[in-house]
Formats: C-alpha cells, sequence, structure tokens
C-alpha cells in the first residue's frame, strides 16, 4: 500500500522497511528477525497491559470514593 510521501503512514512504513532492511544488511538469520518481532510486540504487551490495570485500579478507587 503506497502512502501519501511524509504522511504519519508514509513515516511509519519507512522505519518498518528500514527497520526490516538491517537486519538483512547485516545478515541475520530469519530466526533471530522473527524472535525479535515476537520479543517486541511481547514487550508492548506487557506494557500496555500493567497500564491497563493501573487505569483499573484508577477506576475502581474513583467508584469507591464517589460511592458508585
Amino acid at each position: 500500500m503506497d502512502y501519501k510521501p511524509y504522511s504519519i503512514e508514509w513515516s511509519r512504513k519507512r522505519y518498518l522497511s528500514e527497520a526490516i532492511q538491517k537486519y538483512f544488511d547485516d545478515d541475520v538469520s530469519v530466526d533471530v528477525v522473527l524472535t525479535d518481532i515476537v520479543d517486541v510486540l511481547f514487550e508492548n504487551a506487557c506494557y500496555h497491559k500493567e497500564r491497563a490495570e493501573k487505569f483499573e485500579q484508577l477506576m475502581t478507587e474513583l467508584q469507591r470514593l464517589n460511592g458508585i
């Protein structure tokens, strides 16, 4: 999919393309590329899960304080 040059979508795709290309330029095995992708996604999932838990705690405390 082609995006308008210098749009947010175009930049995002460009950064991803450059990152993937760097793996190939460095002659990294496919297994390492896939492992790194999974690691990054897992780390992001953990980060967002922790944030969601904090929001839930905050909401629970606010409801308790407001008697809701």
